[in-house]
């Protein structure tokens, strides 16, 4: 499996509508207009992009998306055929766990004998549509167990109202002839330290998108960095690719130090540019010069120090989230 799984998982289920759009339209399938279609669906079902969000009932905010993108690539040689595709997502948004279905081969039934959807041939159509979303529910489960693992589990700590900064934490027995510095030295610097970072933002990962499946975007994350890859291109390269989605750049945020910001501004910037989002701690370099601090949604800053009192001077200047650690 890939680093970066929710590419991954949203990709599978791309292909598998793609699939299912192929075989019910026939001859009538256009790759280009359906591609387009699904793309603004899982653009709103899994990244939470709508002009419709206080459209609490999620079926109907996915409903007027299609609508209003119906109404910008419609012409008279495919309206019909974007009918058809509208009419099915009815179908698909439910087979994708978007509301409750008490039995799946009553929505298949309803699905093959629906009338208002042009179908030029049903024969097989059951038999298809059974097999295909078998296929469906079985590569998500397949993908859910890749992921799982009982060695490591992510601790969340609370920092602020939606945010939480999630650590690594393993239930890897340790011999008892090592201190608990020495394997909390071995476990935390280092290469070790780098290399948990990649564990670390792929369950993060899976975090964010388990709670994109279950329609919650209502939690934000930071993840912590080791300041030693930014001297390490190939290997920074291959950590952020994981968090390289829609999704994860909305949704998870990556710690740095002012320090850090200081030593390697230019790749920082540079990131932020191609949208990932960083936390910056703020620590003894930090001048005061508060127009280095527009870029990041969050500031953290540790109460009783001269950088807690400098910001607190700013902070009308600031769009940032202030938070007291």
């Amino acid at each position: 499996m890939e680093y970066n799984i929710i590419s991954e998982y949203v990709g599978f289920v791309r292909d598998k509508f793609l699939d299912f759009f192929k075989f019910i339209l026939r001859h009538r399938y256009k790759k280009n207009i359906c591609g387009i279609f699904v793309d603004k669906y899982i653009s709103v079902r899994y990244f939470n992009e709508t002009n419709y969000i206080t459209v609490k009932d999620f079926v109907n905010r996915v409903n007027k998306e299609l609508v209003d993108l119906t109404e910008k690539v419609a012409d008279d040689d495919n309206l019909d055929d974007i009918k058809n595709i509208v009419a099915l997502f009815g179908y698909l948004m439910y087979f994708d766990d978007i509301g409750v279905v008490s039995e799946e081969m009553e929505l298949i039934n309803t699905l093959v004998s629906d009338d208002i959807i042009k179908i030029d041939n049903r024969e097989g159509l059951k038999a298809f549509i059974k097999q295909w979303y078998l296929e469906l529910k079985e590569g998500k489960e397949r993908f859910e167990k890749a992921v799982h693992t009982k060695t490591f589990t992510l601790m969340e700590e609370r920092l602020y109202r939606k945010l939480h900064y999630l650590e690594l934490e393993h239930s890897v027995r340790i011999s008892n002839l090592y201190s608990e510095y020495a394997i909390d030295k071995a476990y935390n610097t280092g290469t070790v330290a780098e290399d948990k970072l990649f564990i670390t933002y792929i369950l993060a990962s899976n975090l964010v998108l388990n709670n994109a499946i279950n329609l919650d975007f209502s939690r934000f994350y930071l993840v912590p960095f080791a300041s030693s890859l930014f001297d390490k291109t190939k290997k920074c390269a291959r950590l952020l690719n994981t968090l390289d989605n829609q999704l994860a750049k909305k949704y998870i945020s990556i710690r740095i130090t002012y320090s850090d910001y200081r030593s390697h501004k230019d790749q920082i910037d540079d990131l932020i540019s191609k949208g990932y989002t960083f936390g910056l701690e703020l620590d003894s370099k930090y001048s005061g010069t508060v127009s280095e601090l527009l870029l990041f949604p969050y500031i953290l800053v540790y109460d009783e120090t001269p950088e807690y009192d400098a910001i607190m001077r700013d902070k009308d200047k600031l769009k940032s989230k202030i938070i007291r650690l």
